[in-house]
């Protein structure tokens, strides 16, 4: 299946399948709330990127990042990479992942990172299959600003 995908930026037309998307990862993302989200991202200097079938149809996405840290340097970082739950297991994942690399490398990031839930045992086994080494374990805190 996946030879028959294009892995392209998105486009306004997406937004409901990414909304959809969003849904199967445990997130409530409104179709406005994508796209305002993806406008953001942008700004920021990032990117969302879609797989599509021939018939232009929205099969699975990542957003891409480029982060800078006063102690590690310049990275990317693969977000909410997700696979429409019909289409796991073709190769999608490994595609949008590597449009995340690439972009990444082309941005001068001389390494990628992605974050991933520990209770996502599969998601997990993904990235080690793609090659991806655990560097660390943390807990992540947040403070309301509203």
């Amino acid at each position: 299946m996946a030879h028959s995908i294009e892995i392209r930026p998105f486009a306004g037309e997406d937004a409901q399948a990414l909304s959809g998307l969003m849904a199967q990862l445990g997130y409530k993302v409104s179709e406005r709330e994508a796209a305002v989200r993806i406008s953001d991202i942008r700004k920021a200097g990032g990117e969302v990127f879609v797989a599509v079938d021939a018939l232009g149809g929205v099969l699975g996405c990542v957003q891409a990042m480029l982060d800078v840290r006063l102690a590690e340097g310049r990275f990317g970082e693969l977000v909410s990479l997700v696979v429409d739950e019909n289409g796991r297991g073709q190769g999608l994942g490994r595609l949008l992942a590597a449009a995340v690399r690439d972009w990444a490398a082309r941005r001068g990031a001389s390494r990628l990172r992605v974050r991933c839930n520990v209770a996502r045992r599969a998601t997990r086994a993904f990235y080690e299959r793609l090659g991806f080494k655990k560097l660390k374990e943390q807990s992540v805190w947040e403070l309301p600003l509203e």
